[in-house]
């Protein structure tokens, strides 16, 4: 199986220089390739990505000497990368998006180039280990790499003032399980509803809310900002062209900005690892509703605290976690009334707006939560899906999961289900 495995790197200032030109080289080669694709097609050439790698290779001695400084790669891989754009636009062209592929911009702070598995190295000193790069030397790792197997690629990148190797590995089921805590031998199902009132309400009676760390650190954000646009840059393409230069204070402030948004993705990502995990080592199947994020976004009054708890992210971890540990995600159709199906009797409700917290159904009585609701249609789905009836789940099942979550600092609440009945005739 293939796993990824991202170490931070502790450069010295000649290293940093190094990565910073390498960032620049794999740019250049991206913009160049993207350039001359579009010059051939207006010309009626059809050309391939690999046509347009050995142009370059062929004219870069002459004209762009200075891509020998940094290894090759950097100037390989984005013909690839483009590649794939290309064909990512192809594909949503089909279904009505529009996603051509467009330059990139020089960006402060951040960027990343590739490095094949061939010429990935390392060595030890000290009980410490080095990743060994061509043309520049040794790098310390800030821990030692905690996956044995074949390494097919790394990428280096800069997230704000820090630098960082993405390991893509090759790796054996038994390595897999030395470096992975065991899941629970279970045939468990669990319904899951994501919301913006409770991030998670689950089919077992539990709520997780969201850490929203974007909606704390706003006006941290704010300030941050606007002091950073109060510094000398060149805030026009005019003003660039008359030489407005980034000031040191500009660049200063700039890492600040960045570091603050690095923080909230990092907040966001922990509790989200964190929570996918404990959940797949305690279930095997998973009822989810397959959310349209992008039609979601469109509502401009939802659409930060939707990029705030991050949907897409959490159904992503939850879904490669499952396929690496043997569980199984259930999709709902795009258009399943999740929310508006009485989980007791099946009907449906024709309208339920986002203020009615609690589901009544006009045909059995049934006064419920609504993500509870929700979250018991979703595992009801499962048994129809994989064709087998689940085993019921016991206090001691919902004790585990609670004392997983809580190692983890995630808290829980039970969900006040409100299961009423009531007679509308």
């Amino acid at each position: 199986m293939t796993i990824s495995h991202k170490i931070e790197l502790i450069p010295n200032n000649k290293h940093i220089a190094y990565f910073k030109k390498a960032f620049g080289c794999s740019r250049f080669a991206y913009n160049w390739g993207l350039a001359k694709w579009q010059e051939y097609y207006k010309q009626g050439v059809k050309k391939t990505h690999l046509d347009l790698k050995k142009e370059f290779n062929a004219i870069k001695k002459e004209q762009f000497p200075f891509v020998y400084e940094v290894t090759k790669y950097a100037t390989q891989q984005p013909f690839l990368n483009l590649n794939l754009a290309f064909q990512k636009f192809f594909r949503d062209l089909k279904q009505g998006k529009v996603s051509y592929p467009k330059f990139k911009k020089k960006k402060d702070n951040q960027g990343s180039f590739y490095l094949g598995g061939d010429i990935v190295k390392f060595e030890s000193k000290n009980n410490k280990q080095f990743l060994k790069i061509p043309n520049l030397g040794s790098v310390k790792l800030r821990e030692n790499l905690r996956f044995q197997g074949k390494i097919n690629s790394c990428t280096i990148s800069q997230k704000a003032n820090r630098f960082y190797a993405s390991f893509s590995l090759e790796i054996s089921e038994s390595e897999f399980k030395r470096t992975h805590k065991d899941s629970k031998q279970t045939k468990l199902g669990l319904g899951i509803d994501v919301g913006l009132k409770s991030f998670v309400s689950l089919s077992n009676g539990l709520s997780i809310q969201s850490l929203k760390p974007l909606s704390k650190l706003t006006k941290r954000l704010k300030r941050v900002s606007r002091s950073l646009s109060k510094k000398q840059h060149p805030k026009t393409k005019s003003e660039a062209m008359q030489g407005i230069k980034k000031s040191n204070n500009y660049l200063k402030q700039s890492v600040k900005l960045n570091k603050l948004h690095t923080k909230i993705a990092n907040v966001r990502n922990d509790f989200l690892h964190k929570l996918t995990s404990s959940l797949v080592r305690h279930y095997a199947y998973f009822g989810l509703e397959n959310l349209n994020i992008k039609g979601l976004m469109k509502n401009h009054r939802l659409a930060k605290a939707i990029s705030d708890v991050s949907f897409y992210e959490f159904k992503r971890q939850l879904q490669y976690k499952s396929h690496y540990h043997k569980r199984e995600v259930i999709e709902a159709d795009t258009f399943y009334p999740s929310s508006k199906t009485c989980s007791k009797c099946g009907s449906i409700k024709e309208t339920l707006t986002l203020k009615e917290r609690i589901y009544k159904c006009e045909n059995c009585g049934l006064k419920i939560d609504r993500d509870y609701n929700a979250s018991l249609n979703l595992y009801n789905l499962i048994p129809q899906k994989i064709g087998q009836v689940l085993p019921e789940f016991t206090p001691a099942d919902l004790t585990a999961l609670q004392y997983d979550l809580a190692i983890n600092n995630i808290a829980t609440s039970k969900v006040e289900t409100g299961i009423q009945q009531e007679n509308y005739l």
